[in-house]
């Protein structure tokens, strides 16, 4: 593999987690209920596919879809696992929305999080604050053993 094709690679990475972030975010973004945890897939025969994950808790939701990504088939190319959580910034707690991307080609993914807060105090519409934060880079869980 060339260089070109893994700066090829992590820029169509970067472009899943951001699209998934987007997304995450515009399904809270009118204060209405909660993010179900989402996994975003690029794959090569199908394109892009979205799974979402419910259970009775948003812990057993994240575990579902952590476990799906660790499972998925070959043909799975990349994926972007979104929930919603919270985020320490300078001593500051924020809600926000987190991705975590990965693929089969790079050994280590990016972790992301997008800070937002209601309009209105606690309720309402929610709105961001700052950019998109690169908060890690986890190894893919779509590496081989």
């Amino acid at each position: 593999m060339t260089t070109s094709d893994l700066q090829q690679d992590a820029h169509d990475l970067a472009g899943l987690a951001i699209f998934a972030l987007n997304l995450a975010f515009r399904s809270i973004e009118d204060g209405e209920g909660m993010l179900v945890p989402f996994v975003m897939t690029d794959t090569e025969d199908e394109g892009r596919g979205l799974h979402r994950f419910v259970a009775d808790s948003m812990e057993q939701s994240r575990q579902r879809a952590r476990d799906w990504v660790g499972e998925a088939d070959r043909s799975v190319s990349r994926y972007a696992f979104a929930w919603d959580g919270y985020v320490k910034v300078d001593d500051i707690k924020w809600d926000a929305v987190f991705v975590e991307a990965g693929d089969r080609v790079l050994p280590h993914g990016m972790l992301l999080c997008q800070r937002y807060r209601a309009q209105n105090g606690n309720d309402g519409p929610r709105q961001t604050v700052g950019e998109p934060m690169l908060v890690d880079k986890p190894e893919s869980r779509l590496q081989e053993d």
